[in-house]
């Protein structure tokens, strides 16, 4: 009875044991399972956190070159804002330069009218209303607030050029002249400032400017027939030719 009760106990023993050995080792497997799984948790965090970091240094990286692009092109616009400063102060330079220069050149150019309008006045008589209109033209538009001042010193340059090219010229034109009393009209002919003469329309009367005496003098009728030549030949109605026509002593001879 004895030895039956040692086998039970033993076998009980074994069975308990080995119980008791399986245990831990499961909860060592369960454990390292756990521990796994946990690691594998952890691993995706890193990663996760890893992907927003990257995220995060390319969003710096480029803010980063975005702060230098707005830097460099401050540093552009300042060095245009200097520039344009610059360039103001020069054009506020030349606009009290030109303020002084106008002050100086409007009564030269009202000087300058006044003389051509004495050149008119005394010289040759030809085409005298379309030149004295020129003079009172002229006075109008300096009187204008309008017009720029380069544009007065245009126009009144352009009165004197036209003046001037008078005295290297030929031309032949009709206009009214007063003979003896009475309103005609004739066909003038002027050489240059040198001669200035008058046929009637009917040929039978002609005559030449005397600057001297600041009168007409009636040709004789042996220049009738050459001056009427002469003024075809200015209109391009007759090739050139030699003509003869007497041409007033200069003053003072």
């Amino acid at each position: 009875m004895a030895g039956k009760g040692v086998l039970v106990f033993l076998a009980v023993s074994l069975c308990f044991g080995s119980e008791v050995i399986a245990d831990p080792v499961g909860r060592v497997i369960q454990t390292q399972v756990g521990s796994q799984k946990e690691a594998a948790k952890v691993q995706r965090r890193i990663d996760q956190l890893d992907d927003r970091t990257r995220r995060m240094i390319e969003t710096y990286r480029a803010r980063l070159a975005e702060l230098e692009e707005l830097q460099d092109y401050n540093g552009q616009l300042e060095k245009m804002l200097a520039d344009q400063a610059d360039e103001l102060a020069r054009r506020e330079r030349q606009l009290k330069s030109l303020e002084t220069l106008n002050r100086k050149l409007f009564p030269f150019l009202l000087e300058m009218l006044e003389s051509l309008d004495r050149i008119i006045r005394v010289d040759t008589p030809f085409l005298k209303q379309e030149r004295q209109g020129w003079v009172k033209s002229l006075r109008i538009l300096m009187n204008r607030a309008d017009v720029a001042l380069p544009e007065k010193y245009r126009r009144l340059m352009e009165a004197f050029r036209i003046e001037a090219q008078y005295g290297h010229n030929i031309e032949t034109y009709e206009a009214p002249l007063e003979i003896r009393g009475k309103s005609r009209t004739v066909r003038f002919l002027r050489f240059g400032r040198v001669g200035l003469y008058y046929l009637t329309l009917d040929g039978q009367e002609g005559g030449v400017w005397d600057a001297d005496g600041k009168r007409w003098r009636t040709l004789d009728r042996d220049y009738l027939r050459p001056l009427d030549h002469a003024m075809r030949i200015a209109a391009k109605q007759a090739p050139p030719d030699l003509i003869t026509l007497p041409v007033p002593a200069p003053e003072g001879s």
